[in-house]
Parts: structure tokens; sequence; C-alpha cells
């Protein structure tokens, strides 16, 4: 039997909504060819859904990066340059604007604020761009940030985390994305992102 038919004998296992072993898992994840994958989680939805309109939905959103430069310095990020590196690059509102007029003119609804922990950026520079974007496009869901944008900035206005997600949300912010919780245990957090909070920190804010 070849590799690809074995990959197929676990996905239609798994459609069919037998149990696959943490090992099968990984393989499919790493082997799987994406349509015989999509056709597999297309079947389970079908029958986990079943009796309801077959119709899968989606929303258009645009990434729009605002900064790259951190004082986060995480190990695994290839995104972000220190503050006083020649790299760091800024992208001004005026540009955030028109990013913004242009996912409205492709159908989006959505967008995602992201981008680095700014030394100079607190709960203001938040309100400010929310608040534009939302008087230039009050259709736009802002769908941004994560407790650790929230730790960071409340950090550098001198405020609580509670005051800053008061706020921003009160300028446009619409949900969070829950950016930062790639590893929340303290010994994998520590080792690949030592500056940042910690994972119960990060537990907390988001349950404000």
């Amino acid at each position: 039997m070849t590799e690809n038919a074995d990959l197929q004998s676990v996905l239609d296992r798994a459609a069919a909504g037998g149990r696959i072993t943490a090992g099968e898992a990984l393989e499919l994840y790493r082997s799987a060819p994406l349509h015989a994958l999509g056709a597999a989680a297309d079947a389970v939805r079908r029958r986990r859904y079943a009796g309801t309109e077959h119709i899968a939905t989606y929303i258009i959103e645009r990434n729009i990066n605002y900064t790259n430069a951190c004082v986060t310095a995480c190990k695994f990020c290839a995104f972000y340059a220190p503050p006083k590196s020649e790299k760091v690059w800024t992208r001004g509102l005026d540009d955030i604007l028109r990013r913004c007029a242009e996912t409205v003119e492709l159908g989006g609804t959505q967008i995602m604020f992201q981008g680095g922990h700014h030394p100079d950026y607190g709960v203001e520079y938040y309100e400010e761009h929310f608040a534009a974007i939302k008087a230039a496009f009050p259709q736009l869901v802002i769908h941004s940030l994560g407790a650790s944008e929230v730790d960071h900035m409340a950090r550098i206005s001198g405020v609580s985390a509670e005051e800053a997600i008061r706020r921003i949300h009160a300028a446009g912010l619409d949900s969070f994305a829950g950016a930062g919780a790639e590893l929340l245990p303290a010994r994998p957090r520590t080792a690949i992102a030592p500056l940042k909070e910690s994972g119960e920190r990060w537990l907390e804010i988001m349950e404000l």
C-alpha cells in the first residue's frame, strides 16, 4: 500500500466518525493532501449537522500590520524588529484607512489590526486609530489584539487593564482575537517569550 493510500485510509476512518491516534493525526498534519483533508473535514461537518442546509460560510477579512517594532522579542517571531533597529517601520493612519477602504471595496467585513508591542504605543494610540476606522467605515468589524497588547498598552499609559479594555472598546474595538496564547504553561512560555506576560496574566486579562 502506498503512503497516500495509507493516509486516505486514515482520512476515510475519521470522516466516518472513527477514532484516529495522535500519531495518525500528526501524519495527516504533515503529509495529507489538502483537498483530501478538506473532503474528510466536510464529510464530518455534513454528518454532524445533518438535517440542516449544507452551507459553509466565511468572512472576508484583512490583516493590517501597523508596526513591526516590538519590545517583547519572542524567540519564535520572524516579524518583529527591536525598536531602535533600522529595520523598524510604522504604518501611518492614512495608509491604514486606505487599506480599510480596499477591504470594503473587495467585500470585506472585518479587519485584524495586528503589530508589535511598540514602546510608545499606549491606549491613546489604539483609541485614535480604532475611532478613525469606525468613523470612516462603521460597517467594518474590528476583531483585533489580545491580552498581550492590552497588558502592554496599559503599562505604557499607566492605567489598569480594565480601563484599557473599556477605552479601546468604546473607541471601536468589537472583539479580541486572542493573540499571544502561543503557549501558556510557565516553562515553555518563559523559554520562548521571556519578556511576555505570564500565562496566568494572559488568562486573567482575557476573562475581564
